[in-house]
């Protein structure tokens, strides 16, 4: 077997996204982690668990990603939150179909919740939201380009433009102060919230969404600050 350090573990863990036939974009999910970590036969053995937690109401499920080394004695870890919503319901002509059943779906939850934390625990690096385009549907568009098409310039200011650091750090203290009142870990409550806008991180809020967030935020601390004076 390979006697890896757990730095070198994730340098081997770097995989890129997949894209099949069926699927506009490229990603990756839980099973691609889990063939690549055994591909490598290394001294490290990778458990994923789920629990069950309910926050603000709401039911999420907890991944939990631990590589545990027994040779070296060590252990790192690394969770993610994905939230069970209701089953998306598709609008047809014959009326509003699922687009799984329940088990389906409280099982692809469950696998989204597992692929971040596995991505956490290797450090799996570039941007990884399924919706980014394919590198096949990059070089489609450079080409469109050299053909006429707008330029990167012009398709650059069409590009949504993320909060700056002081909206950033804005952020941060609503979300301190709201797992503070709340009782509740701080990253319990940042998990929370990114799920809820469905974004890794809060870099990733765009700027006119700003606004929405704080919003939010501050609501739920008056909230909860009422609960407490109640």
């Amino acid at each position: 077997m390979a006697d890896l350090t757990f730095s070198e573990l994730q340098r081997q863990m770097q995989l890129e996204k997949k894209k099949s036939k069926d699927v506009k974009y490229a990603f990756r999910n839980a099973e691609d982690i889990y063939t690549a970590f055994k591909g490598l036969k290394s001294d490290w053995a990778v458990i994923v668990t789920d629990e069950l937690m309910e926050l603000a109401g709401k039911i999420f499920i907890k991944a939990t990603a631990v590589a545990v080394n027994d040779e070296t004695n060590e252990k790192y870890q690394a969770t993610a939150y994905s939230e069970l919503s209701p089953v998306p319901v598709l609008n047809t002509q014959k009326g509003q179909i699922k687009q799984m059943q329940e088990p389906q779906w409280t099982g692809a939850v469950s696998s989204y919740a597992r692929k971040y934390a596995l991505q956490g625990l290797f450090a799996i690096g570039e941007k990884d939201v399924d919706e980014y385009p394919a590198e096949e549907d990059q070089q489609q568009q450079a080409q469109n380009n050299q053909q006429g098409q707008p330029s990167n310039q012009q398709s650059q200011q069409s590009q949504v433009k993320y909060v700056d650091s002081i909206q950033y750090q804005e952020i941060l203290k609503a979300v301190e102060e709201f797992a503070t009142v709340k009782g509740a870990p701080f990253d319990v409550v940042a998990n929370f919230v990114t799920s809820k806008y469905q974004i890794q991180d809060f870099h990733q809020v765009p700027v006119d969404g700003y606004n929405v967030v704080m919003e939010y935020l501050n609501t739920q601390i008056q909230k909860a600050y009422s609960k407490q004076g109640a």
